[in-house]
């Protein structure tokens, strides 16, 4: 086959179809999808598929009814975030039929109706599971706990000059003078199922993943401002001078530093991942392991080994990386057991595999506002199974 037919949409929608896509080819396929090349051609290779299987399945009015079909089945799928390379096209099943394609799962466009697809996911109803929401814990410097998820607007605490304010969901830290907080140190902690946001004293402003923390004075010295982070967080960090001098800011994850004076980066430093990752996307940092030093820059991201190896990959999708505070998972060739524990802190169930863990990789968005049967409903797609128990996805053989 030539270079023009492993370019075209007919190619690289039967090799996404077949899983028998590479990397390369599912990048150009995006590429061609954010450019929205030659939609023509490619609704015409989505209809021309959907026709196949209706026949497939007895349905003799395919092509009339296409446009109807499509929108029905649109209508009636769960609402994905849409990225800027699913932005609507001149026709609705072209646009939204590539969406649904790489957000959705394999076989779900056109093979709906044949008996191909996988059998439904073993679910009591009573066991599916909700959403996470805002929510977590406070801890304050004498050991009061205040639940986040049930806090009311206003004043929760007072920390030396520091008001600890609850705005819609949303805790700041209002602080007058500063130096007799500096040396109290409050904590919050998301359980899993739970994410939250925060600005700390000086303007900087946290969001919390599920299953992580971050612990930090009320109130920063004029010399050096420091936080504690475990599991995942995102930084927007506010610039501080004092008396000409830029006050740095320094997030200590896992026996390493991150030394920044104003930028924007995300931080994932859970325990049960094979390594600590941070991602700049505005400003510089410089990691700080033992004697290694090194300067990120936008859209790098620094990894961490077990081994304590420091490894800095550029040109990474920042987009991807940000996604859960964004409201959707974001999957780029993740194998299955990276998959399952972003499933396993965002619904607050246990994993368990039943044989062998399956040999899959997974590209796309799903939303993170749908309950987990629906998201595994998408897994399902690549033929993998599952079962819910009361708090347990079984992954099964």
């Amino acid at each position: 086959m030539d270079n023009r037919d492993t370019n075209s949409w007919e190619y690289l929608v039967a090799q996404y179809l077949a899983n028998r896509i590479s990397r390369e080819e599912l990048a150009l396929l995006l590429e061609k999808a954010e450019r929205e090349e030659d939609m023509e051609a490619l609704t015409a290779v989505l209809q021309a598929r959907w026709n196949a299987a209706a026949i497939a399945a007895g349905e003799e009015t395919a092509d009339r009814n296409w446009d109807e079909k499509f929108a029905a089945m649109i209508a009636a799928t769960p609402e994905l975030p849409r990225r800027r390379y699913f932005r609507p096209a001149a026709r609705l099943a072209a646009a939204a039929g590539l969406a649904l394609l790489l957000g959705i799962g394999s076989y779900f466009i056109f093979l709906k109706k044949s008996p191909e697809v996988p059998a439904p996911i073993s679910i009591n109803r009573n066991y599916d599971r909700l959403p996470g929401t805002n929510g977590g814990v406070l801890i304050l410097a004498n050991g009061e706990q205040i639940q986040l998820d049930s806090a009311g607007n206003g004043v929760l605490a007072v920390q030396g000059s520091t008001k600890v304010i609850n705005r819609q969901g949303r805790i700041t830290y209002s602080n007058a003078s500063g130096e007799d907080a500096t040396r109290l140190f409050n904590t919050i902690t998301t359980p899993r199922s739970k994410q939250f946001q925060l600005v700390l004293a000086d303007g900087t402003r946290v969001w919390l993943n599920a299953a992580s923390s971050v612990r930090f004075p009320a109130a920063f010295s004029h010399e050096e401002r420091r936080v504690e982070v475990t599991g995942e967080a995102y930084f927007e960090v506010a610039a501080v001078s004092h008396k000409g001098r830029k006050v740095p800011f320094t997030v200590h994850v896992s026996n390493m530093d991150i030394q920044v004076l104003g930028t924007h980066f995300n931080v994932n430093a859970y325990t049960d991942e094979n390594s600590v990752n941070t991602t700049l996307l505005e400003g510089s940092v410089l990691i700080a392991k033992g004697n290694s030093r090194q300067l990120l820059k936008p859209g790098e991201r620094a990894q961490l080994d077990p081994s304590d190896k420091l490894t800095i990959y550029k040109n990474v999708d920042t987009e991807a990386v940000t996604a859960w505070k964004n409201g959707y998972f974001s999957f780029d060739q993740t194998d299955l057991p990276a998959v399952m524990r972003q499933i396993s802190r965002w619904y607050d169930v246990d994993i368990k595999y039943e044989g062998p863990v399956p040999d899959r990789r997974f590209g796309g968005e799903i939303s993170r506002n749908t309950k987990v049967s629906e998201v595994l409903k998408i897994l399902e797609e690549s033929k993998i199974h599952f079962r819910i128990e009361e708090k347990r996805i079984v992954v099964l053989p």
